[in-house]
């Protein structure tokens, strides 16, 4: 079982918390909140209040058999920084924090934290390309040019097996999933519970009406696909 300790138990923290518990994970919880650490401590392995900038406080967890830490510390950019250099000095594997500027991902990187991540930025960036892209069901930026979309399929689709699209030779995209919904692949509800997700779908597979397709590849090419009919 792998163990994880979560500093800062704000919205970020405890879901991520919440999250690698019911992955079978063991968490170990801080947070220099009282009521925020009793609320945690019904949904997590152990939930202790402390301050993670104290390197004393640290280092008396004996955290060098964790396999990461992750750093939720709100706006408190000074904090976040002690705490991932003692975290590093203790040997923690892997570091992930959550940023609140570029300067602070900045200087993260230089002290050496393996993953950081700006959760208000990259919610931005999928939900306006999500809201510019024409037929997109979802979007996750892959890179700049890159990213994966759940798209509607064009009309012209409907009935097909991807070999008689010829999807990637035609477009230079990449059909790696197919969403529909019951036997007759029919998708009324997406969040229901006969959804059905085929990933790596053969070229035999057929686009039916109201399937969703999980396709990636550069943005412009996945735009041409969806400005067909």
């Amino acid at each position: 079982m792998k163990k994880y300790i979560v500093i800062g138990l704000g919205n970020f923290g405890f879901n991520i918390a919440t999250m690698l518990e019911e992955n079978n994970c063991e968490v170990l919880g801080m947070d220099s909140d009282k009521d925020v650490v009793q609320k945690a401590k019904d949904f997590i392995s152990q939930a202790i209040v402390g301050d993670g900038s104290d390197k004393e406080v640290l280092e008396s967890l004996s955290l060098k058999d964790f396999d990461g830490a992750i750093i939720s510390i709100g706006q408190d950019m000074s904090s976040s920084i002690l705490i991932s250099l003692y975290l590093r000095e203790i040997g923690i594997p892997r570091i992930v924090v959550r940023s609140i500027s570029e300067d602070h991902g900045k200087i993260l990187k230089m002290i050496g934290v393996s993953d950081i991540v700006f959760p208000e930025r990259d919610i931005a960036i999928r939900v306006a390309n999500k809201l510019a892209l024409k037929n997109a069901i979802d979007y996750l930026p892959i890179s700049d040019d890159y990213g994966i979309l759940e798209v509607t399929p064009p009309k012209s689709f409907i009935g097909k097996s991807l070999k008689e699209l010829e999807i990637s030779t035609r477009f230079g995209c990449q059909v790696i999933g197919i969403k529909y919904q019951g036997t007759n692949g029919e998708l009324d509800d997406l969040t229901g519970k006969n959804l059905n997700v085929k990933i790596a779908p053969t070229a035999n597979d057929v686009i039916v009406k109201n399937s969703i397709m999980i396709v990636i590849g550069k943005h412009e090419d996945i735009e041409r696909i969806q400005s067909l009919h």
